[in-house]
C-alpha cells in the first residue's frame, strides 16, 4: 500500500460533561463540547437545514450525557446501521453492521479496483454502488442514510451508493471535500458520510440534508456512529449505552461490540434482528502503517459458519 508515514495514536478522552439544556438542536460541531459548555447551537446551524433534536426529559439527558462522558457518540435516523471507529497505536479499525430489509439484495464481496492513481477496496451491492470503502493511502470512508431528515429530491432520485463508489479513489480529506461538492447532490437522499483520513489524523463527518452540505470535524479517538428510525429515542440510548459500556482494546473486542445482542435480541441491539429487518452484513478494515485489510462477512455477524472474505491492500 502506499506510505502512511504519519504516527498514529489516540488522543486523551473528553472530559465528563455538564448538563445544563433541555433542548438540543443538531449542529455541525461535536455534540459533546456542547454538553460540557451549556451551549448548543446557533441560528446559522438551523439556517442550515439541520432540524431541531426532540426534547429531552431530565434523566434522558443525564443518561446521554454519562455516554458522552466515555467517548464520542453521533446519532442519526433510520435502519439502524452501527459504524465504530477505533484508532490504536500503529493504526486504527474501523467496523460498520449494516441494516436492511430483509428482501434486499445480498452485496458482493469486496475486491480491489484500479481507481485514479489509488487502489480501492469495497464491497459493491448489484447496482454497482458501496457503503464502506478503504484504498492504498489508508483513506477509508463510510456512508449511512440519514432518514431523521425526510427530505427527497424533487426531480429523479440518485442512488447514495454511487458517493463512497466515486470517492474511494481520492488520496486525502480535502481531496474527498472538493470531489463531493461537485456530485450531483440534488438528486441524493439525506446521507451521513465519514471520512477517515490517517496521513493527518483526521476524522470528517459530511452531512447532506438537501438544503445543504455541512461538516463536522471529530477527534482522533474512539467513536460511534448511529442511523436509526424505529422508537429512535430508546435505539438511540440503548446502542449509545452498550458502546459506553464495552471495553474496546482489542479487535476481538471489537467483533464481540458488533455481534452484540444486548440488552437483549432484537430490533434495539447492535446485531439487529427484526421480522422484516435486519443485520445483512458486517465489514471490518484494518488499516497499519504496513497494511490495509478488509474483512466482509455476509449474514448477521452474530451467525456461525464461514462465510468471510478478507481482502489484503
Amino acid at each position: 500500500m502506499g506510505a502512511i508515514s504519519k504516527s498514529l495514536s489516540p488522543t486523551a478522552p473528553h472530559r465528563r460533561p455538564r448538563v445544563s439544556m433541555m433542548r438540543a438542536t443538531r449542529c455541525s460541531q461535536p455534540i459533546a463540547r456542547y454538553f460540557a459548555n451549556g451551549d448548543w447551537c446557533s441560528e446559522s446551524c438551523k439556517q442550515q437545514g439541520e432540524r431541531a433534536c426532540t426534547l429531552f426529559t431530565c434523566d434522558a439527558l443525564a443518561e446521554l450525557a454519562a455516554i458522552f462522558g466515555r467517548c464520542d457518540i453521533v446519532f442519526a435516523g433510520g435502519l439502524m446501521c452501527t459504524i465504530s471507529f477505533l484508532p490504536r497505536a500503529q493504526g486504527f479499525y474501523l467496523a460498520m453492521n449494516r441494516d436492511e430489509k430483509r428482501d434486499r439484495l445480498a452485496g458482493l464481496r469486496p475486491a480491489v479496483v484500479e481507481l485514479e492513481n489509488r487502489r480501492a477496496l469495497f464491497p459493491r451491492e448489484p447496482t454497482g454502488g458501496t457503503w464502506i470503502s478503504a484504498n492504498d493511502s489508508g483513506l477509508c470512508l463510510a456512508l449511512i442514510n440519514w432518514h431523521r431528515i425526510q427530505h427527497k429530491p424533487k426531480k429523479g432520485t440518485l442512488s447514495r451508493g454511487l458517493v463512497v463508489r466515486e470517492l474511494a479513489g481520492k488520496s486525502s480529506a480535502d481531496e474527498i471535500a472538493t470531489s463531493l461538492k461537485k456530485l450531483p447532490l440534488r438528486k441524493l437522499r439525506p446521507f451521513r458520510l465519514i471520512v477517515i483520513a490517517p496521513d493527518q489524523m483526521r476524522v470528517t463527518e459530511w452531512r447532506w440534508s438537501l438544503y445543504g452540505l455541512t461538516k463536522r470535524n471529530h477527534t482522533w479517538q474512539r467513536q460511534h456512529w448511529f442511523s436509526s428510525g424505529l422508537d429512535e429515542h430508546r435505539a438511540e440510548l440503548e446502542r449509545a449505552r452498550i458502546c459506553a459500556s464495552a471495553t474496546l482494546n482489542s479487535l476481538k473486542q471489537l467483533r464481540q461490540l458488533h455481534r452484540s445482542h444486548a440488552p437483549k435480541r432484537g430490533p434495539f441491539s447492535i446485531c439487529m434482528h427484526r421480522p422484516d429487518a435486519a443485520t445483512i452484513s458486517y465489514t471490518e478494515i484494518t488499516v497499519s502503517n504496513q497494511r490495509v485489510s478488509m474483512q466482509y462477512k455476509s449474514g448477521p455477524p452474530c451467525s456461525s459458519g464461514t462465510n468471510v472474505t478478507q481482502v489484503d491492500l
